[in-house]
């Protein structure tokens, strides 16, 4: 949904319905966080280095972690921003160009971490888009 959010930037009261929509799932997310179990909690964005060293400095956890933390902080930070920017009168630039910042910023930290899935988690990159490996 942020996505087509954020494809749909020029197209005034869609942008704002799928802003507010990410709001809410935004929302539905941080409360299941915090009363469901430990795959959807917050700690899936705690950062642990324990164990990286060069010899795995490119596939350890803490690097998609890092991508997964980018990409929610920015989707927040995006989503605050544009109902900021709906709820102000005379609509303020700077507000503005800050949610064009974290929408843009959102969009590349998608792109690095599809990316880094694609070159070096093949498997669980598969694994998330249902492709079976050829056994």
């Amino acid at each position: 949904m942020a996505l087509l959010a954020s494809i749909t930037g020029e197209f005034g009261a869609i942008h704002s319905w799928l802003g507010y929509g990410v709001g809410v799932v935004i929302i539905f997310r941080l409360l299941w966080a915090l009363g469901g179990n430990k795959q959807v909690g917050i700690s899936r964005f705690y950062l642990d280095f324990e164990g990286l060293n060069v010899t795995n400095a490119l596939t350890h956890p803490a690097i998609s972690k890092s991508f997964l933390l980018a990409v929610a902080l920015s989707v927040i930070a995006a989503t605050m921003t544009g109902i900021a920017f709906e709820n102000i009168d005379g609509h303020n630039d700077f507000v503005k160009e800050t949610h064009e910042f974290f929408a843009n910023a959102m969009l590349l930290f998608v792109c690095a971490h599809v990316a880094y899935l694609i070159l070096f988690k093949r498997p669980l990159a598969k694994f998330m888009l249902f492709i079976q490996s050829g056994k």
